[in-house]
């Protein structure tokens, strides 16, 4: 009877520190560490920021119910987030303290042409095309992954080999499949291992684009696909992408999704995103964008708060309750030279965050901010091409991430009534109205922006960022001068933002008025300016 009392009295201590673990704010404190201490990274204001509460409360309520209902989150972004190694590290973090909801997004990128993340690789059988979100000419459409393939070959297959049996990927019992369910496509086959016979999986448009398989055994580290072609009418097979996770509706699901290369204008070519990512349903996305867009040097804020706005209203159309993180870029440095926009980038992004209610993170100057990518460079963290990080980079920037938003919910779990806001830079001057989202959901930003307005043209004791009635005149670089041409001609490297924000019109006027169905321009081709 002792013994029993024991074991009963031990098993109660153990479910309670579990419960205390996703509740208790010390707790959670507790579980914040570092693999490496530097002196230019600031450890101590490492927390996400927001103005508004409603824009990270949904989440944050959630996270204490994930012992008992799962919490799914979506990361978007570029090679950083492609290769894998920090959105794996907040991955094992978050699923140790809340609990294993499966492995989450995988691709054969073999397939695709491109490499895999950190953790496992892939290979292709058979003829394959692609369409990533970078590509000018998509022939595919796209879906969460942000890559396509697509075959008429019927010997084609594809597998995944993950490196390393980790114990987790046991826990693997729910696969979901995101593919073209069409009466032409070619039925398919699977198993996960090399020597077990295949088990036959029945493709037909009442799938919806969309199929969910029970393993029949637990997932160890491979699965293998076929195409099976069962009828004369099957003709092509062509996949979105898939998702490893647990039957269990309870931890967390952290799904990453990058493209190398890949922008704001990237995510907004993903045409099966509504449709998928209701699917999947999100209580967290993370739009980590931003290197691509300033590689050039120049900062344009007429395409972010277009392309940003656009991102954001795509996402709340479709699920208004989930909570969306923009993340600021390191400090980085292409072909020799820095790139500074990245300190103006992440001014401007802290205050599109106040506007549109979403929540900031200023990754930018946690890291060290300004000129900080020669310090990770000389302390081995980061590639000779001052662009990308080395394993204990993205282990440490993985762990930033990560300890950002739990010191955030610590913070939360004490305080719920407190918002986290850090007065680190002065806010870069853009007008109030263009950094709002518009009520009304539209596909163009109606009369953005009327004008971007240079730092030494708004007075020092101005208490708004509305625009000075009396037009300074100095010259400045920042400052355009609008020309009386009544017509444009498109000269080599022209876009239609640059366009716009030179004579001082919206993108969607300029559409309207020549009649334009799309953003591509042509060499010589004559522009009417409202």
């Amino acid at each position: 009877m002792k013994l029993i009392f024991f074991f009963l009295f031990f098993f109660l201590v153990g479910y309670v520190k579990g419960q205390i673990k996703s509740l208790d704010s010390i707790s959670i404190i507790n579980q914040v560490s570092y693999s490496k201490k530097l002196p230019f990274i600031d450890y101590n204001t490492n927390e996400i920021e927001y103005y508004n509460l409603n824009a990270i409360k949904p989440l944050f309520d959630k996270l204490k119910l994930a012992n008992d209902r799962k919490v799914t989150i979506l990361h978007f972004g570029d090679s950083h987030v492609q290769y894998d190694q920090a959105p794996g590290i907040v991955r094992e973090n978050f699923q140790e303290i809340f609990g294993y909801s499966g492995r989450g997004f995988v691709f054969p990128y073999a397939a695709a042409g491109t490499h895999a993340a950190y953790d496992y690789k892939t290979k292709m059988i058979g003829s394959w095309s692609n369409s990533k979100n970078i590509n000018k000419d998509i022939k595919h459409p796209l879906g969460l992954s942000g890559v396509t393939i697509k075959t008429t070959d019927s010997t084609a297959g594809f597998q995944i080999q993950f490196y390393a049996p980790k114990e987790e990927l046991k826990r693997v019992d729910l696969l979901t499949l995101f593919l073209k369910t069409s009466d032409s496509s070619y039925q398919l086959k699977y198993r996960i291992t090399e020597t077990e016979p295949w088990t036959n999986v029945a493709i037909s448009p009442v799938l919806n684009n969309k199929i969910e398989l029970k393993l029949p055994e637990k997932f160890s580290t491979f699965i293998q696909f076929q195409v099976n072609k069962t009828d004369s009418t099957q003709r092509e097979f062509e996949f979105y992408g898939m998702q490893l996770s647990t039957t269990s509706n309870k931890g967390v699901s952290y799904n990453s999704v990058g493209i190398n290369g890949a922008s704001l204008l990237s995510f907004l070519k993903q045409d099966l995103f509504e449709e998928q990512v209701k699917q999947v349903n999100p209580d967290l996305i993370i739009l980590d964008y931003g290197t691509n867009d300033l590689a050039g040097g120049k900062f344009d804020s007429t395409y972010f708060i277009t392309n940003l706005t656009k991102s954001i209203q795509r996402i709340k159309e479709v699920l208004p309750s989930t909570c969306i993180i923009i993340p600021t870029v390191q400090d980085f440095t292409v072909n020799g030279k820095n790139i500074s926009v990245t300190a103006e980038y992440a001014s401007f992004l802290r205050r599109f965050a106040e506007k549109n209610n979403v929540v900031f993170y200023d990754y930018f100057a946690i890291s060290g901010g300004k000129r900080s990518m020669k310090k990770w460079l000389s302390n081995g963290i980061a590639k000779s091409d001052q662009i990308h990080l080395t394993q204990q980079g993205y282990v440490l920037k993985g762990e930033l991430y990560g300890n950002a938003i739990l010191t955030s919910y610590a913070r939360y779990l004490s305080n719920p009534t407190k918002r986290v806001i850090f007065d680190r830079k002065p806010l870069q001057p853009i007008i109030k109205d263009s950094l709002e989202i518009k009520d009304s959901i539209s596909s163009e930003i109606k009369e953005l922006p009327k004008k971007i307005v240079a730092v030494n043209q708004i007075p020092k004791n101005a208490s708004t960022l509305e625009i000075p009635k009396n037009k300074d005149k100095s010259a400045n670089s920042s400052t355009v001068t609008p020309k009386k041409n009544k017509s444009y001609t498109v000269k080599k490297g022209d876009s239609l933002s640059e366009i716009a924000a030179k004579y001082k019109i919206s993108v969607s006027q300029l559409k309207k008025v020549n009649k334009l169905k799309s953003d591509k321009l042509q060499i010589g081709q004559k522009l009417i300016l409202p």
